[in-house]
């Protein structure tokens, strides 16, 4: 019986990978716990380096404030106006019970506005019809009407109407002025800040050398060296000098706020001075540590707050209070702008880097 050669089995190549799960650079990452180290921001882009939660919380935080601070207002000033007699403790009543508080702070302006024109028109009758050597006691009864005037309230209304009667015819020309220059200033504060602090720095230090040099009695070129030197010094170093400043004074004003804050706040709820001490320590090591840790953003923040804020009080004295609620609209929606914009501005300008 012819024997049979074994049939050798079909080749089948061996696929080197075999059983292993393919798994994106990213996936490793993850699995083995690997974290990207973040290349730093050169000092002139960490000027305009502020995340959106920032502005968020600020915006809200503000915004709260200001609202309260309103209601505040509106509520002293009712009894300024009872006081003075402007209005009846009835309608004082009313004007507290009521729910829309800015119809009546506007009713209350009207008032004052009515009573001070009465005033002034009397005044200048008294004025033209009194004689120069008349000494009844009529012309020196006249300090008792401005006493009793003074204790009316100082109001942003009595100070825009000021500004309408100096502006005269021009007005209206100084008013769009003022809110072009409001509205560049609230919705591009960060973006001015960071684009001409070097200009600021070079003014600043120059003309600080420059003194320094005019003190000593130096010559004109040694002035005028020492003003150029420090200059083209603040210029090329302004954006670390800015963020220096920034650490310092922010971690200062957190080791003086959270001290004051967390020890106040002990001491007003235990009345005792040794909780209140121990309170004091922890809150001026808590400030200091955060202050230290978010100076940047803490200190964008507030830049962004006070273009804002000061935005808002110009365009109210230009107009006034166009909607109920002006203050928190207007300053929030400056905010947002200035932020967006300066994010935007951040990517654009900075994004490769």
């Amino acid at each position: 019986m012819a024997r049979k050669d074994p049939v050798d089995p079909p080749h089948q190549p061996t696929d080197p990978f075999g059983g292993v799960d393919a798994k994106s650079i990213t996936e490793i990452e993850m699995d083995e716990s690997v974290r990207l180290a973040r290349e730093p921001l050169p000092a002139a882009a960490r000027l305009t380096d502020l995340p959106l939660k920032w502005v968020l919380l600020a915006l809200v935080l503000c915004v709260g404030i200001n609202e309260l601070a309103q209601r505040v207002e509106a509520r002293h000033l009712i009894e300024k106006s009872r006081d003075t007699g402007l209005i009846t403790d009835e309608e004082a009543q009313t004007a507290r019970d009521a729910d829309d508080m800015v119809s009546e702070r506007e009713r209350i302006q009207t008032r004052m506005k009515e009573l001070r024109e009465r005033r002034r028109k009397i005044n200048e009758i008294k004025t033209g019809l009194d004689d120069p050597d008349d000494t009844t006691p009529t012309a020196k009864a006249e300090p008792a009407e401005t006493d009793d005037e003074a204790t009316i309230p100082l109001t942003l209304e009595a100070l825009r109407s000021e500004l309408r009667r100096l502006a005269g015819d021009k007005h209206d020309t100084y008013r769009r002025w003022a809110t072009l220059a409001a509205l560049l200033v609230g919705a591009f504060g960060l973006i001015l800040m960071a684009v001409f602090v070097r200009l600021l720095a070079a003014v600043v230090i120059g003309g600080i050398a420059a003194g320094v040099a005019f003190l000593f009695q130096a010559e004109l070129w040694v002035l005028a060296v020492s003003g150029g030197a420090g200059a083209l010094a603040g210029a090329v170093f302004a954006p670390r000098l800015l963020l220096a400043n920034m650490m310092v004074n922010v971690t200062l004003a957190g080791t003086v706020l959270g001290g004051t804050l967390l020890g106040g706040g002990v001491y007003l709820a235990t009345t005792n001075e040794l909780y209140a001490i121990f309170g004091l320590g922890a809150g001026v090591v808590l400030g200091a540590i955060i202050g230290f840790k978010y100076s940047r953003q803490l200190f964008l923040l507030a830049v962004l707050i006070n273009c804002a804020g000061a935005a808002t009080q110009v365009l109210w004295l230009a107009w006034g209070d166009l909607f109920p609620h002006f203050w928190p609209v207007t300053f929030g929606g400056l905010m947002i702008v200035d932020a967006i914009a300066t994010r935007i501005y951040h990517k654009v300008r900075w994004g490769r880097v």
